[in-house]
């Protein structure tokens, strides 16, 4: 069975333990000071005190050096977010290329509804810690709304530069539980953007198999469209390819709004494939 039970208790990655207290506090200051940390390092520390089953996969897949845009699906459940999984793939990649920069991730600028107790936290104040956190761990925050058009620019000018000295790391679904869902549009484009600057592409696929997480590498790939196409059919299959080649690495329960274009891939691998 790949997906876990609704009545199975699932881990939690909390970072709230006493053990932690003094890097909490560490943290804290960072917050406040602008102190840089390693997301990767700080990976490593939340896997240390959340010793729950993992398995990683394909890890041989990663080029050895060099630059690329790791593309993984947005996994989140309570106890799990994305932010966690990513972590982590920046501590496994930072152990299989000890000497080659840490990636750099997007981070969204803001989150709506969130509530301590019975009590809203108001957006400003979140918008505050985003942009505090982004400047700690180096990350490069993407407007969370579509219409931020300005926004959106700026930030693809900003992965563009990084991509000059390291990898970037992308959910483009930017929402979801795990289950392949549509990324936003305008993404492919955006993706397109990247693509053209000669990078391959690597794909990561994160899900649960009961308990255990998994992390599964796949091969790199070059994403591309046919010349000629409209801007919206070029933005769809540039979307459309990025999420398959996630998909192919998952099992089909996971493949969700995917699942025909996965399909196709798993019988032709290549069609997978920019």
């Amino acid at each position: 069975m790949e997906q876990p039970a609704a009545t199975m208790a699932l881990p939690r990655y909390e970072y709230a333990r006493l053990r932690l207290l003094p890097n909490l506090v560490m943290f804290g200051l960072s917050l406040l000071f602008g102190w840089r940390r390693s997301f990767a390092g700080d990976g490593a520390l939340l896997m240390k005190v959340n010793p729950f089953p993992r398995r990683v996969e394909g890890i041989e897949n990663v080029p050895e050096s060099g630059r690329f845009v790791l593309v993984m699906n947005h996994f989140d459940r309570p106890g799990l977010h994305p932010y966690h999984c990513a972590m982590m793939v920046s501590c496994f990649l930072k152990q299989h290329r000890p000497d080659v920069p840490e990636v750099r991730w997007t981070f969204t600028s803001e989150l709506h509804g969130r509530r301590i107790g019975p009590f809203p936290i108001p957006l400003s104040l979140i918008r505050w810690v985003f942009r505090r956190i982004a400047r700690v761990y180096n990350l490069v925050v993407m407007p969370r709304r579509e219409e931020l058009v300005m926004g959106r620019a700026a930030a693809l000018r900003t992965l563009l530069r990084a991509l000059d000295e390291a990898p970037i790391g992308i959910t483009p679904e930017a929402r979801g539980s795990g289950r392949l869902v549509e990324p936003p549009r305008g993404s492919g484009l955006f993706l397109l953007s990247l693509a053209r600057r000669g990078v391959p592409f690597l794909p990561v696929a994160v899900w649960e198999e009961d308990t255990t997480l998994v992390f599964r590498f796949g091969p790199p790939f070059r994403l591309s469209v046919p010349d000629g196409l409209p801007r919206e059919g070029a933005d769809r299959l540039a979307r459309e390819r990025v999420m398959t080649a996630i998909g192919v690495l998952m099992p089909p329960d996971w493949w969700g709004e995917y699942a025909e274009a996965v399909t196709r891939a798993s019988a032709a691998p290549e069609a997978g494939r920019g």
